[in-house]
């Protein structure tokens, strides 16, 4: 299959998936002045993964079982409630953020810390994925310009700030120490599971750098509507 093919019909059933619409096509455009910056740093970030952590994710697959790998993400997604707890409630949707309360709550005893989802298995409670940047752009505010962080990935200038305040308070919290154990941790096992624009990278007949850059943008789109975007490749790396 041609690189042409792959972006044309694995794209929109991706975009379909993951925001519930019966997406057609997929607009690969975004505000990018600084874009000439954005494309090495993503050509820098992607040189890194093949060359160092692309082998790491084979044998993570591979190697571990699926009960195994559900477990650890499970512990991740757990340590990720709170802030969707708190987003939730600053923009009034108490439902969202006493659900996500209850879910941190309950998985974080009876679901040992995270490893077992008994909040859903026994008694049904999931909540929406929520962040500081959505909580900003239900605020009216714009999502600004596209941005590639070295390793960290794409972002745009309104999730940057939301993410900034993240990080500052997940750091008030843990400390130095306990931060980066936890975000270099939680980044690693996203990746490992992700892997997402490695099959764009490897078609030379597709801009990886313009699927990336739209697949972002109409997923944060599709979520600051309040679309379901369960499993999405973006999103959780704002918490």
């Amino acid at each position: 299959m041609t690189g042409i093919r792959v972006l044309a019909l694995s794209l929109p059933l991706l975009c379909a998936t993951l925001t519930g619409r019966s997406a057609l096509a997929l607009d690969l455009s975004a505000y990018d002045p600084w874009e000439t910056y954005n494309r090495a740093v993503f050509a820098f970030n992607n040189s890194v993964s093949s060359s160092a952590l692309e082998p790491l994710r084979q044998a993570y697959g591979s190697r571990l079982s699926n009960s195994t790998r559900s477990g650890i993400s499970n512990i991740f997604a757990n340590l990720r409630e709170p802030w969707t707890a708190i987003s939730s409630g600053l923009h009034a949707d108490f439902s969202n953020a006493g659900t996500s309360l209850g879910r941190f709550l309950i998985n974080s005893t009876a679901g040992i810390g995270g490893w077992y989802d008994v909040a859903a298995s026994r008694y049904g409670l999931t909540s929406q994925q929520d962040d500081l940047g959505l909580v900003l752009c239900r605020w009216g505010i714009g999502s600004g310009p596209y941005l590639v962080l070295p390793f960290l990935g794409p972002t745009n200038g309104r999730d940057l700030v939301g993410r900034t305040v993240t990080t500052m308070g997940t750091y008030s919290v843990l400390g130095m120490n306990g931060y980066m154990t936890y975000r270099s941790s939680d980044g690693m096992v996203r990746y490992l599971e992700d892997g997402f624009i490695e099959r764009f990278v490897r078609e030379p007949q597709v801009d990886a750098y313009a699927v990336e850059r739209g697949v972002y943008s109409r997923i944060r789109d599709a979520q600051c509507a309040g679309e379901s975007t369960a499993g999405a490749p973006y999103g959780g790396d704002q918490q």
